[in-house]
């Protein structure tokens, strides 16, 4: 399972020595979006995970809380 910080490293690792600009023409967004992804104010969409090759999934957890009657 890979975290957000995860998918932010992995972009910019396949951005290289592209320019912000440059990278994001070429994976289908804006430059303004994967700047906002890389300083943590945006997740990554399904645009972003789909070129990582990697879907989002989302986990739902509940907390059992014994009441007691009166």
């Amino acid at each position: 399972m890979w975290r957000k910080e995860d998918v932010v490293e992995q972009l910019r690792k396949e951005q290289g020595e592209r320019s912000l600009r440059t990278y994001a023409t070429a994976i289908g967004c804006s430059a303004a979006y994967l700047s906002d992804v890389y300083a943590g104010k945006r997740d990554p969409g399904p645009k972003l995970l789909r070129h990582l090759d990697l879907e989002r999934e989302k986990v739902v957890t509940f907390t059992y809380v014994k009441r007691r009657w009166k």
